[in-house]
């Protein structure tokens, strides 16, 4: 595990730079949207929620500009990267940050089987993502390269009970992190993911004063946007200037952000590959995925060799 600390030399490298994000009306987006702002970022956000969004867009103009989007809708994240490439010319750094949380148990033994449950969680958190991821890569390709940042959760690496979907769906988040920053990566696009613990939003009202008892470690919306930046901005010092701790180059990585701090531990998971999975195993998997990784091998079953 290594412990991030942000460099403030770095944020000036977020000056001019077009942002396109999601999920900015409140919470997490919105810090961020704060953030980058201040450091002389161009934002093109969207959202829902329109009275915060529009509140949000007059209080930064003409840094930021908002463009309601439901993120599960294809469409309407097409028009918010158009919007943005029409507006600037070019997209920088792409973050996927809408999420939601619909804190019932559809498992619970009490839950009436005949009714199909909502899949929104999926729909807004993991499929939402994946339109992000897709449609940022394109744009970011038109720049040259830049950044994609992926929004998760400590639901998307450990387990958490009676919240199936909602963990299912930050796992999945992980997952485009995982299946994309291979190929991303020389196409001079860092895919990064975050994982942030309990963040005082709306989210975590539920558990908030229990939490706060037991004197747990907390995070305000302000220190997942700082890690948020970390990702965003970890690959753009000079003569390999980057924050402290993080190795470059800064790609497939995972920030676990707790009490307001960040620590990468994507590295340490597969440094220790070899002890969890074991020795052998570990040797076995290296050469297959070695195989897959290869110039000219294709899942394509429609080829054939």
């Amino acid at each position: 595990m290594a412990h991030i600390q942000l460099n403030p030399s770095l944020l000036g490298a977020l000056s001019d730079k077009v942002v396109v994000l999601t999920g900015g009306a409140t919470g997490i987006g919105r810090a961020t949207i704060q953030e980058l702002c201040k450091n002389g970022a161009n934002v093109v956000f969207g959202d829902v929620v329109e009275d915060a969004s529009r509140e949000l867009e007059a209080d930064l103009s003409p840094k930021a500009q908002f463009v309601k989007c439901d993120s599960s809708n294809y469409s309407d994240q097409l028009n918010l990267f158009k919007t943005a490439f029409d507006k600037h010319g070019r997209v920088d750094i792409v973050v996927a940050n809408a999420g939601i949380s619909i804190p019932q148990d559809i498992f619970d033994q009490a839950s009436d089987i005949t009714q199909e449950p909502s899949m929104k969680e999926v729909d807004i958190n993991l499929v939402g993502s994946i339109f992000s991821a897709r449609i940022g890569m394109h744009y970011l390709r038109r720049s040259g390269g830049g950044d994609l940042v992926l929004v998760s959760s400590i639901a998307g690496w450990k387990e958490c009970g009676g919240l199936v979907t909602y963990t299912a769906s930050k796992h999945g988040v992980v997952g485009i992190m995982r299946g994309l920053h291979l190929t991303a990566t020389p196409e001079n696009i860092r895919v990064n993911v975050i994982c942030p613990w309990m963040t005082r939003t709306r989210m975590v009202l539920g558990i908030e004063k229990g939490w706060y008892d037991q004197n747990l470690p907390v995070n305000e919306p302000e220190d997942v946007a700082r890690s948020i930046i970390i990702c965003a901005t970890a690959n753009r010092g000079t003569d390999g200037q980057t924050h402290a701790g993080a190795r470059l180059p800064f790609a497939g990585k995972m920030l676990h952000v707790a009490g307001g701090e960040s620590y990468e531990i994507e590295d340490e998971l597969k440094n220790l590959e070899p002890f969890w999975l074991g020795t052998e195993n570990s040797k076995i998997l290296a050469k297959g995925q070695a195989y897959l990784a290869s110039e000219g091998t294709s899942w394509d079953t429609t080829k054939s060799y």
